[in-house]
């Protein structure tokens, strides 16, 4: 069997492969190809490729060969313009491909005959009816999705191009067999024996032939190649120098081939084929090549790829991994055997480098993922050369590297290649065969496959040209990671198609497209400019009102414009972005959404003022005062007219009975926060609202309201004047203290005389009229001085404790008057007797406290601070038969009258007084007190007395000394 076969080895690291992107297979054959093929070339050609093992199988061909050698020596030129892809059943964005438009005339081709051969191979492909005519090349090709998708699906996850940079008689006059996707170099191999390197880009290096048969597979590190062909040779060189070649032959066909990743040192390569041998081949000493067989007779090879040190190939034993440094076999894999018998060596695997030690095998209808990780530090070389003969090599060493098998899957449909795609998933191009007839296959389908679970994440049919007379070898699967995006290529023998996955530029304008602009709004963040992603929402809100989804509608408003960034923008475009809002807001109030877009409207940024206004106004005019005062109260000041409402408001309290308080509590609202306390004050009088007070104390415009004194002073209290009545002197003073505070500082703005005749209106006011004066005689005693005769009825009345305070402190009062009010009440003994001591009335008083009170500390107290001599011997005279104030005297220490002696010869002598053997006790031992005191003190006086004589005796008699001047 033939296989076309490429390996790809990508990310090169100081000559080690790091990422491998992609590994792409070939036209399947059997070998009875190759003698179909052999037939068809000249006669040196066949005899180097004659298989006897081959049986003949031409029907297995796809692409019928019949070239001589000059007939491959031909001019690649480009064809016209590419054809435009179509989408199948799912609307796909288009990316278009430009030409380079120049003619790709390769120097390195054979000179002089390509003009020629030419037209001898257009005429033989006419005659074999496999030619490509121009109106084929004209038909545009369909990509499509399954045909079950909905109106409403998601963007495609790939966009598809077809690559146009190829020659055009890679896919008219020859055909692509393999092809490699490297970092640095792309590598495309024809049947014809052709290599055509690009760039990236598609820009052409070189191309040149270097078989003179199919080429079955390719391999490069971006610096230097390999390529195998069935007619036996390997062939390395240069990717960019044409000079550097290199040709070896096998006489075998070879299926593929690997470098060492030290070629340039060690010259060593691996190949393998239809000769069933893994063959390691190298230069030696005298520059001839030598052959170490490393496995054979396990049918033949399809695939030779290397990672690092390791080397795993594919034959009908399966996927064998062996280590060049130890020279073992890591892990063998068994191709499974399934019911319909299928044979490995006619599919040929495709392998992938999703990272530097991990390996994905697509093979037939299976694919493994394998792992390698280190065991383990060796010194051993890590090069393919280490694996020859030496005398150090007969020790073996232990492997340092274990590959582990990670996952495995069996598929439905063949696979001509699989890659990584994101996340833990695959991207997989398949191939199945037609029901009717095996040659006559059915569309490939490029699907996204979960890696863990197997199950098919996404689908797409991929049309390519000419696709029912190809088989699944003739396709090839490849990746390229691209600075900007990566890329996924599939090539065929008749066509080549790239696709990527959407940017989200790309996904936008997908939604665009398809009429779903709230998701390309969504996905504009990222994606495009404010600007074009702001038309975007405006188009999904008009649609919305358009169907009349209002409350939808609403809310998109709000998310579409708050998401719009005017810090970066310029004032146009921010003006521009206001109008557009505020122009929705209203549409919305027009049609009687308000109540969906009010608690929508921003306050940050500030929209115009007529949008708040009309909110306002719509509330209003539809009696809805409790949503008014909502966002009257919740929206700042400075965003909506308040005159405006304050005009309106004062007619409705004029025209509405019923919702009067409510209307009021609105416009006091409003004048208060437009800092129109003043105007605001009546309505607050209306509603009993206490905040009137602070007002009219902070503005002093008590004059101005002194009409409704009455009204202001009764603001805290919400009962009727009746129930002050009722109301304790604590409770009043807490509830009117506000009330109260306003009076007193109004004494110099309004009359007092005018406040006390309000508050003395009605019996029940009385209460409020004793706290004003109380706390304006404390503040203001002048002004309330006239009002202290009051004031002792008030005090009588409310708080009759504090009325002996009152009547010590103030003198303007009537003293005769106070004494009636207070004979009037059997309780008011010190306040009567306060008063007659005050009026001379001495002895009143203190018949009132012996008599009436029987208090002998009071009497005595009364009558010591009297002073008077002659109310002492009242006091005494009047208490002689009275036991308990005899004591009381006994027990004074004043000096009036003649003592405790004067008072004990008065006492009646058959008067009985408790304890008086003490209290005689106690006077006796005060007076021997005295006594001693008093002659302790005369000693000291004595004595000093006496000193003071002495000195002065004898001064007396010393003579004194007196200063004459000199005459």
């Amino acid at each position: 069997m033939i296989t076309l076969k490429g390996h790809a080895t990508s990310n090169m690291k100081n000559g080690t492969p790091t990422a491998h992107q992609n590994d792409v297979s070939s036209d399947e054959r059997g070998s009875g190809d190759f003698v179909a093929l052999a037939n068809g070339m000249p006669l040196d050609v066949q005899s180097k490729s004659e298989n006897p093992d081959a049986t003949t199988n031409r029907g297995e061909w796809k692409n019928s060969w019949g070239f001589d050698k000059e007939d491959h020596t031909q001019n690649f030129v480009e064809g016209s313009e590419p054809d435009i892809l179509s989408d199948g059943h799912q609307k796909c964005p288009r990316q278009s491909e430009e030409s380079n438009g120049t003619d790709k005339s390769l120097g390195d081709q054979d000179n002089g005959e390509g003009d020629d051969n030419g037209k001898d191979q257009e005429s033989e492909d006419s005659e074999s009816g496999e030619g490509t005519d121009e109106s084929d090349e004209t038909d545009a090709s369909e990509i499509s999705e399954d045909d079950d998708e909905e109106e409403d699906e998601e963007p495609p996850i790939l966009q598809y191009s077809r690559v146009t940079k190829l020659p055009k008689t890679f896919f008219t006059r020859d055909s692509i067999s393999a092809c490699q996707f490297h970092d640095k170099v792309f590598i495309f191999a024809t049947h014809a024996g052709f290599l055509h390197f690009t760039e990236p880009d598609f820009t052409t290096i070189r191309t040149f032939k270097c078989h003179r048969s199919s080429i079955t597979s390719v391999y490069t590190d971006g610096e230097l190649f390999a390529s195998s062909s069935i007619d036996g040779t390997v062939v390395i060189g240069s990717v960019r120098d044409g000079s550097d070649l290199l040709a070896c032959d096998f006489k075998r066909p070879v299926h593929a081939v690997v470098l060492d990743e030290k070629y340039k040192t060690t010259k060593t390569f691996v190949s393998g084929g239809m000769a069933g041998e893994v063959i390691l081949s190298q230069r030696n000493w005298l520059g001839n090549r030598v052959d170490v067989t490393i496995e054979k007779s396990h049918g033949p090879i399809v695939g030779i790829y290397t990672v690092d040190d390791v080397l795993f190939w594919m034959n009908d034993a399966g996927i064998t991994f062996y280590s060049i440094s130890s020279k073992m076999k890591l892990l063998q894999v068994p191709f499974p055997r399934d019911e319909q018998g299928t044979r490995p060596d006619l599919y040929w695997p495709s392998v992938h480098f999703p990272e530097t030690d991990r390996i994905i095998v697509a093979w037939a209808k299976h694919i493994w993922t394998f792992k390698i990780s280190l065991t383990k530090f060796s010194t051993h070389g890590h090069h393919l050369g280490s694996i020859l003969s030496s005398a150090a090599s007969s020790l073996r060493a232990t492997p340092d590297k274990k590959v582990e098998q990670d996952h495995y899957l069996y598929l439905s449909l063949t696979l001509a290649g699989a890659v990584a795609f994101r996340n833990d998933q695959l991207l997989c191009l398949e191939v199945a065969t037609s029901e009717g007839s095996k040659d006559n296959m059915n569309c490939p389908q490029l699907r996204v496959i979960d890696m863990l679970t197997g199950e098919e994440v996404h689908g797409d049919e991929v049309v390519f040209k000419n696709y029912q007379n190809l088989n699944v070898n003739d396709y090839h699967l490849g990746k390229h990671i691209g600075k900007i995006s990566t890329e996924y290529f599939m090539i065929s023998s008749s066509d080549a198609i790239s696709a990527h996955e959407l940017s989200l530029r790309e996904r936008f304008e997908w939604f665009i497209d398809n009429g779903r602009d709230y998701d390309a709004w969504r996905t504009g963040l990222f994606a495009v400019g404010q600007k074009e992603r702001l038309d975007a929402g405006v188009r999904h809100i008009e649609s919305l009102i358009t169907a009349k989804e209002w409350e939808e509608a609403a809310s998109a408003i709000t998310e579409i414009f708050t998401n719009v960034n005017l810090q970066e923008e310029d004032a146009e475009f921010t003006q521009s972005v206001l109008d557009k809002w505020q122009k929705f807001i209203i549409i919305m109030i027009e049609n009687d959404r308000v109540g969906d877009i009010a608690p929508l409207i921003p306050t940050e940024p500030p929209l115009y003022c007529d949008v708040y206004d009309f909110v306002l106004k719509k509330y209003l005019e539809s009696n809805q005062l409790p949503m008014f005062s909502h966002y009257s109260h919740r929206w700042p000041r400075e965003l909506w007219n308040s005159a405006k409402f304050q005009s309106t408001l004062e007619e409705l309290i004029e025209h509405n009975d019923e919702n009067n308080f409510d209307y009021r509590k609105e416009l006091v609202f409003l004048l208060l926060t437009e800092q129109m306390e003043v105007k605001a004050v009546p309505h607050l009088i209306v509603m009993k609202d206490p905040r009137a007070l602070d007002i009219i104390i902070s503005h002093k415009v008590l004059p101005m309201f002194s009409s409704q004194l009455l009204e202001i002073v009764l603001l805290p209290y919400s009962d009727t004047i009746e129930s002050l009545l009722s109301l304790s002197l604590e409770d009043a003073q807490m509830i009117f203290k506000k009330s109260i505070e306003l009076l007193v500082r109004g004494t110099h703005m309004v009359d007092v005389s005018f406040i006390v005749a309000t508050l003395s209106e009605s019996p029940a006011l009385r209460i409020l009229l004793f706290l004003f004066l109380n706390k304006a005689s404390k503040v203001e005693p002048v002004l309330i001085a006239p009002y202290e005769d009051d004031m002792v009825k008030l005090y009588f009345q409310f708080d009759h404790q504090h009325l002996l305070d009152f009547l010590k402190a103030k003198n303007n009062y009537d003293i005769d008057k106070a004494i009636n009010i207070c004979a009037a009440d059997d309780k008011c003994f010190d306040e009567l007797i306060y008063l007659w001591g005050r009026v001379g009335e001495t002895k009143k008083a203190l018949s009132l406290i012996i008599d009436r009170q029987n208090n002998p500390k009071l009497a005595a107290q009364f009558v010591e601070n009297s002073g008077d001599p002659e109310l002492w011997e009242y006091f005494v005279s009047y208490s002689m038969n009275k036991p308990a104030f005899i004591r009381e005297l006994l027990d004074m220490r004043t000096a009036m009258g003649n003592g405790h002696a004067g008072i004990i010869r008065r006492i009646p002598s058959n008067l009985e007084i408790d304890d008086l053997q003490l209290a005689l006790e106690s006077v006796t031992r005060e007076n021997f007190l005295n006594i001693n005191v008093s002659a302790g003190v005369f000693k000291i006086i004595d004595d000093e007395t006496t000193q003071f004589a002495h000195e002065f005796l004898r001064l007396r008699e010393v003579g004194k000394c007196f200063e004459v001047e000199n005459a």
